[in-house]
C-alpha cells in the first residue's frame, strides 16, 4: 500500500483518539491505566487537554500530511518518550501495571506515523538522486 495513504490512516486515527479516544479512556478508565495514582483531577484534565489539542492539529494534517511533518514528528517522539515513561513505571512500580493497558500502547500509534513518513522520505531522497544537478548559471 502507499505510504502516504497509511500515513493519512495514522493521522486520522490520532485525530480521533485526541479528540475522543483520549478522553473519553480517561474518563472512563476501564483498563485501570489511564489515571495516575493517587487520583487527580487537575493532572487528567491537562492531560486531556493536551491531547485534544493534538487532535485538532492532526485534524487538519490529515488531508496533507506532508505540509505538517513537523508536527507529526513531535507526535511521533513525544509519544515515544511518553510511552518509555510510563512503561518504566509501569514495570518498576507495581501500583501502575495498569499503564501497560494505558498509555504504554502509544507507542505503537508513534510507530503508526513514524514508518509510513521514513518510507516517504527514502523515496523523496531517491528520487532526488536520480535528478540531474540543475545547472547554476555559473558556466565559462
Amino acid at each position: 500500500m502507499d505510504p502516504l495513504t497509511n500515513l493519512r490512516r495514522a493521522v486520522a486515527f490520532w485525530a480521533f483518539a485526541g479528540l475522543f479516544g483520549i478522553p473519553a479512556l480517561v474518563f472512563f478508565d476501564p483498563f485501570g491505566g489511564w489515571k495516575w495514582q493517587p487520583y487527580n483531577p487537575i493532572y487528567d484534565q491537562m492531560m486531556v487537554s493536551i491531547y485534544f489539542a493534538i487532535g485538532i492539529c492532526a485534524l487538519r494534517a490529515v488531508r496533507n500530511p506532508l505540509r505538517h511533518l513537523s508536527f507529526l514528528w513531535f507526535l511521533v517522539l513525544s509519544s515515544i518518550t511518553h510511552g518509555a515513561v510510563m512503561l518504566f513505571h509501569a514495570l518498576t512500580h507495581p501500583m501502575h501495571l495498569g499503564h501497560l493497558l494505558g498509555d504504554v500502547w502509544i507507542l505503537a500509534g508513534a510507530v503508526s506515523l513514524a514508518i509510513p513518513m521514513m518510507q516517504i522520505g527514502s523515496k523523496v531522497l531517491s528520487q532526488d538522486e536520480e535528478r540531474p544537478e540543475a545547472p547554476t548559471g555559473d558556466g565559462p
